[in-house]
């Protein structure tokens, strides 16, 4: 992922399963104390930055099945969420590893809705929040437009009926 090159930090994608995010993509950065985390791995969703770009995405009516396991799941979702869904990224500062910091950003298919997501994880002794907000999250917003403007081609130049999500009952 050109995106942990530039950043000179891990990168990873991940779409929600569930209550959870897993791992669709990771480009990990090699440093002295890293990570762990594998194409496959899963993770709470509501504790990670991916997870809750993901989660904001959700109509009301979808998030309370997905933070069923969520000891103050209102609480959540009235005040993490809603910062999410204004500023268009979640942060997660040492809250699901101590030391770990990460931002994430939505994917959004053509008709608006998250697909995936993007992030960026870094060590918090790598820079304060506000470091990571002026340099991560600029180049975090160009992946995401590009990414999300090959999807945008791939889904012009797929069929018709190949357009539309398939059913669970299909």
């Amino acid at each position: 992922m050109a995106l942990a090159r530039e950043v000179q930090d891990s990168a990873s994608a991940a779409v929600l399963d569930g209550a959870d995010v897993r791992y669709i993509a990771r480009t990990p950065i090699t440093r002295v104390m890293s990570v762990d985390i594998a194409v496959g791995t899963r993770l709470p969703a509501h504790a990670t930055s991916l997870g809750r770009v993901l989660l904001a995405d959700l109509c009301p009516a979808q998030r309370p099945a997905q933070l069923a396991t969520v000891l103050d799941a209102a609480v959540l979702d009235a005040t993490v969420l809603e910062g999410v869904r204004r500023d268009g990224f979640a942060l997660v500062d040492q809250e699901l590893e101590e030391g770990l910091r990460s931002v994430a950003m939505p994917i959004r298919a053509r008709g608006g809705r998250a697909v995936a997501a993007i992030n960026v994880a870094r060590h918090a002794f790598r820079g304060s929040i506000d470091d990571l907000r002026a340099t991560i999250v600029p180049a975090l917003r160009r992946t995401v437009q590009a990414v999300e403007g090959e999807l945008s081609v791939m889904t012009e130049q797929m069929p018709r009926n190949e357009k539309t999500p398939r059913s669970a009952a299909e």
